[in-house]
């Protein structure tokens, strides 16, 4: 696991409380990078939307539209805790430009290498080129993350969470480019614009780059976060990128014939099924973390065994929820509500800056708050 950064004075320094963190170098790093990256960028975009401007215009509105309600959905989707959105943006943006602006001048010169090595007119050139250049750079924003004490990556979870961000800000601006572009060169271009939008985004999209940076993510996060031999942990990161690159190429490439809609379908299939593993296995290694913690480090008067049993999935909270709304009406629901976000926040701060932090202290003031307003609830019925 990371260890906390020190000051001169040899104690820890405080961890900020998102991935903005101006004392890291790798914050600072990663701006200018991503200002370099947005010079590439840019006109890119600006020459799309302009090449045709009503198809251009609503080829951004779909897009950005799909971006907007993939980011809320997986958001609010999340078991335990609501990530910081400034961490979610910074994901998002490390996607759509910085690993976009690199792969624009890297993609070309991968294509060149592996087109001279198979063929100017083989058709597996964009199936190996484009995923040696793109899911690296995707991961390396992961990367930068977990070296950034502000983001808190602890769990696999979170790195499937934020790959899966990463992945979407990429996917939204190529997504973009390509449907901007080649209904620009159409006749009928806002026809285009929607079968281009429902091809890359709604068929196949739902397991494109959101998927491939998520599977990437888990295993990067399990390499920064883990306490296994640096054996296991280096062949998990490694493997997990590598099963990304192997899974985008499979989905570019001429394996499957037929039309565009049905190949990406099927394609879809061992790529879900990948992604939902990766998925499960990382919730319930989220699942053993917070369970230890209400076990070992949380008093039992705050979050005991027995309530992490209710925490620990959705469908047992919501559950709990209703019955004490039968039982002691409306208010003592949503009382039962508030005490539940409070322990699972009490929880991810004990985990996260440690039981004594001020994080936790606040957190625990409102499971106690929480705990007295439910019962005021419940006696009064």
């Amino acid at each position: 696991m990371t260890t906390p950064a020190r000051t001169r004075g040899g104690l820890p320094r405080p961890r900020t409380s998102t991935f903005i963190d101006t004392r890291s170098w790798v914050f600072w790093c990663s701006i200018a990078l991503a200002i370099a990256a947005f010079a590439q960028v840019a006109p890119l975009i600006l020459e799309s939307l302009l090449a045709n401007p009503a198809s251009g215009a609503l080829s951004a509105a779909l897009w950005i539209a799909y971006g907007l309600v993939f980011a809320t959905a997986v958001y609010l989707l999340e078991l335990y805790e609501r990530r910081p959105v400034v961490n979610v943006l910074g994901a998002l943006a490390w996607g759509a430009i910085v690993a976009v602006g690199v792969s624009r001048i890297g993609g070309p010169a991968m294509h060149t290498i592996v087109g001279e090595r198979l063929g100017e007119d083989s058709p597996w050139i964009s199936a190996i080129a484009a995923p040696l250049v793109e899911e690296p750079l995707k991961a390396l924003g992961i990367v930068a993350l977990a070296l950034i004490p502000g983001a808190r990556i602890r769990t696999v979870a979170d790195g499937a969470f934020y790959g899966a961000m990463v992945g979407l800000g990429f996917q939204v601006v190529e997504g973009f480019l390509y449907t901007a572009r080649t209904a620009a060169l159409s006749g009928d271009a806002m026809d285009i614009v929607w079968q281009m939008f429902v091809l890359r985004g709604i068929v196949a999209g739902l397991w494109s780059h959101a998927a491939f940076s998520a599977i990437a993510g888990a295993g990067i996060a399990f390499f920064f976060v883990s306490t296994a031999a640096a054996w296991r942990r280096w062949g998990v990161a490694l493997g997990s990128l590598a099963a990304a690159m192997i899974l985008h190429g499979f989905l570019n490439s001429p394996l499957i014939h037929g039309s565009q809609f049905t190949a990406a379908l099927i394609k879809g299939v061992p790529i879900v099924i990948v992604l939902a593993t990766t998925v499960h296995v990382g919730r319930l290694r989220e699942r053993a973390v917070f369970a230890r913690m209400a076990r070992v480090t949380v008093p039992d008067y705050l979050v005991s065994p027995a309530d992490f049993e209710v925490l620990s999935t959705r469908s047992r909270r919501r559950h709990a929820r209703a019955d004490m709304g039968e039982r002691h009406g409306p208010q003592a629901a949503r009382d039962l509500h508030r005490l539940q976000r409070a322990q699972l926040a009490l929880l991810v701060a004990a985990h996260t800056d440690g039981m004594v932090s001020a994080r936790a202290a606040d957190a625990a003031g409102r499971v106690t708050a929480a705990r007295s307003a439910l019962a005021w609830s419940v006696a009064g019925r």
